[in-house]
């Protein structure tokens, strides 16, 4: 019986629209990552696309760069499939 009143319990609290106090620190840092300007991305010297760290195209140059810069001069790796922006 206590435990389908806890149970019960939380479903009110769910239900009920009760919050975690962390989660507005949580919906702030999804945010942060999804921002363009925060995302690094990297290219190479030669290349004419961007990559996710750890591409195996990576491994004679990698050069950092946020993923609204990098969007605009480079098209995404089909191998590692790093995020996109719709804002070309």
């Amino acid at each position: 019986m206590k435990r389908c009143l806890t149970r019960f319990a939380l479903v009110l609290a769910l239900v009920g629209g009760i919050v975690s106090p962390t989660q507005p620190l949580v919906a702030q840092a999804t945010r942060a990552q999804q921002d363009p300007q925060t995302i690094t991305v990297y290219v190479t010297r030669t290349g004419a696309k961007y990559h996710r760290d750890g591409c195996r195209y990576l491994s004679r140059s990698r050069i950092p760069m946020s993923l609204r810069d990098a969007a605009k001069r480079f098209d995404p790796c089909k191998v590692c499939k790093p995020p996109v922006t719709f804002n070309r």
